[in-house]
């Protein structure tokens, strides 16, 4: 959308505010709210403020600037209507328009380009999350108990979430996240809103958007919308599988699919996989950065713990799900909404170009219950683990120099400061667990 575009739109659709958003690095959204009267110079010029206190730069250099993106522009479907508000998604630059080496918007543009300018500019990275979530309700301070008692697929009146659902998908639709399949999912007050395929930039900023509406109309119907991975003990987490291919624009093709191949999948796919494995341990430190993490992925509940992959196994890391063959794509099963998805699609994107550059082999698929084997049969297949906890992750990605290279030496080290002042906060906290189990030793 041009800028004269733009303007008329707001002054057509009466919008008073702008809500200029960004994403810090730890993947919070942030904003600053300028008057519409103002949208024209801050197209023109972007918006200024200070980047220290978000966690970009130090305190000494600390003027940035907010540059709009006018191709993320909606209108925000909540608040008065004297207070009528649009939204910009932008980039961070510095005091010269560049922008910032440490924003993660333009780290995955920057790794997007550099695909393209390596293998072709009809290149493009398509994805689509499944972003799962708990309605709950609040128990006295810090209690917290599901919506409904329903469970997988449940109808009404058992599913309480079902109007719910049906709400935000008219609503991420009139937002151009144009929604496919609903559901209830397994666990109580746990349920899935599905969205369509776009190119990873789009996905991500429908990422963060999609978030924050459900969040937004839980809160109006006195409840607490959670994308946590782990919230209760003993029943199913929430994860963010995502759905994903290489493809060419120019000439229509799934870069994954070959009619030829074993398992319809052509040699780029292979060696794409082949590099996600290999730099599995790594990306958790990005595609699962919280504590709470690795407490979803564990045996037992349909979350990877093993690095291989299948067709149609969800014990796998990595599935190939049962598609027509043309729409030949991989489902990363591991990740989830607590990584900053700017920095989880670009990272993943490097892994699995590092596997085409080098061209690595893609091992035999495993077609079994991985949770079922013993150790001695995954020894032998030479499936490994995942990072067990945040600790060995953050470890993990220290020791991957495609992935700090490619992401960027300074945002992955501003990224790991965060992360390991979290494993500590964590280290010294006495839990409640600990108190049940030795407060009589």
């Amino acid at each position: 959308m041009t800028k004269d575009n733009l303007i008329n739109v707001v002054k057509k659709e009466k919008i008073s505010f702008i809500s200029l958003q960004f994403i810090t690095i730890g993947g919070e959204i942030k904003n600053v709210i300028t008057p519409s009267r103002d949208l024209g110079e801050v197209l023109d010029k972007g918006c200024s403020f200070d980047g220290s206190s978000a966690g970009f730069v130090p305190v000494d250099k600390s003027d940035l600037i907010l540059l709009p993106d006018p191709n993320s522009f909606c209108i925000l479907p909540w608040g008065e209507e004297e207070n009528r508000t649009a939204r910009l998604i932008c980039d961070v630059a510095g005091n010269d328009n560049k922008e910032l080496d440490t924003d993660p918007r333009f780290t995955l543009k920057r790794v997007i380009k550099e695909m393209q300018d390596e293998f072709g500019h009809s290149w493009n990275f398509s994805l689509a999350p499944e972003l799962e979530f708990y309605l709950l309700i609040k128990k006295g301070e810090k209690d917290y108990e599901p919506s409904d008692q329903a469970g997988y697929f449940s109808i009404p009146p058992k599913d309480l979430g079902d109007e719910f659902r049906k709400k935000l998908s008219r609503i991420l639709d009139s937002l151009g996240i144009i929604s496919q399949k609903n559901h209830h999912e397994v666990p109580k007050g746990k349920h899935e809103i599905n969205f369509h395929y776009g190119n990873a930039l789009e996905v991500a900023d429908n990422t963060i958007t999609y978030k924050q509406v459900v969040k937004y109309y839980a809160s109006k119907e006195g409840l607490i919308a959670t994308f946590m991975p782990k919230p209760f003990f003993g029943t199913y987490g929430t994860g963010m599988h995502i759905h994903l291919n290489l493809v060419d624009s120019s000439k229509g093709e799934n870069l994954f699919y070959s009619k030829e191949e074993k398992y319809n999948l052509s040699e780029i796919g292979r060696h794409f996989l082949a590099g996600l494995l290999h730099h599995a341990k790594a990306l958790a430190g990005i595609t699962n950065p919280s504590v709470n993490s690795y407490k979803r992925l564990v045996p037992g509940w349909e979350a990877p713990v093993y690095i291989s992959w299948g067709l149609f196994n969800r014990s796998a890391l990595l599935r190939i799900p049962a598609t027509s063959p043309e729409n030949r794509r991989v489902e990363i099963r591991s990740p989830d909404a607590s990584s900053n998805p700017y920095l989880a699609f670009a990272a993943i994107l490097v892994a699995g170009l590092d596997g085409i550059r080098q061209k690595l082999e893609l091992p035999p698929p495993i077609n079994e219950n991985i949770y079922a084997m013993s150790p001695e049969k995954k020894a032998k297949k030479g499936i490994k683990s995942l990072p067990g906890n945040l600790k060995e992750a953050l470890e993990s990605l220290e020791k991957d120099d495609v992935i700090i290279k490619s992401l960027g030496e300074e945002l992955i080290n501003k990224f790991l400061s965060l992360k390991w002042k979290e494993w500590e906060e964590f280290s010294v906290r006495v839990h409640p667990w600990e108190l049940e189990k030795y407060l009589d030793v």
